[in-house]
């Protein structure tokens, strides 16, 4: 690791220059998380507010936090900054999940069939508002009427794949899978909804 005095990379330094002590603290103690050159600008600011006095106090057990391992589904994101660009990118996903169900009333409508056309495109679109609209207010009401409509969408296509006389299990593989992902990023969402 570089000498602190050293000019750290603007970006990291400006950007931490707003963070809080604790937050400071937090990077310094998962230093081995993050890449040198935020290393380096924590220490600096660090140095700076005196919360350490050089950059060997990292070596303190203070800062040697390592999180127990934990076998879990959904990960524990303790770092604000890193909350922050997770529910970003979750709402990313949720967005492009739109595509899927559009995708397929474009394909539905080539062939005439204009009754899962629609329903393709209404759900497509309904899913994108409702994700605008969970993004802008955070209201769980949202959230809780896209799960209803996951598992409403599934229940809808298992029941029409269990009547076609052709059973094909890749058309089931797909169900489950289009139905697991949107369901695991909605209740990652909720569990991010409290801030670390």
């Amino acid at each position: 690791m570089n000498n602190p005095d050293t000019a750290a990379p603007h970006g990291f330094y400006e950007r931490y220059l707003t963070f809080s002590d604790s937050q400071i603290k937090e990077i310094l103690r998962n230093h081995k998380n993050y890449q040198e050159a935020a290393v380096n600008a924590a220490v600096k600011i660090a140095i700076e507010r005196q919360l350490i006095h050089s950059e060997q106090d990292l070596l303190a057990p203070e800062y040697q936090y390592q999180p127990a391992f934990s076998r879990t589904i959904f990960p524990v994101i303790t770092d604000e900054y890193q909350h922050k660009k997770l529910v970003a990118s979750i709402f990313r996903i949720l967005f492009l999940l739109a595509i899927v169900p559009i995708v397929f009333g474009a394909l539905k409508f080539s062939e005439g069939q204009l009754d899962m056309s629609y329903l393709g495109f209404g759900s497509g679109f309904l899913w994108a508002f409702l994700t605008f609209l969970l993004q802008k207010t955070g209201k769980v009401a949202f959230l809780f009427f896209m799960i209803f409509l996951v598992v409403s969408v599934f229940f809808g296509f298992g029941y029409r794949l269990i009547l076609q006389e052709i059973f094909l299990a890749f058309d089931v593989l797909i169900l489950i899978v289009g139905t697991l992902l949107p369901l695991y990023f909605l209740f990652y969402l909720k569990k991010l909804q409290s801030k670390p």
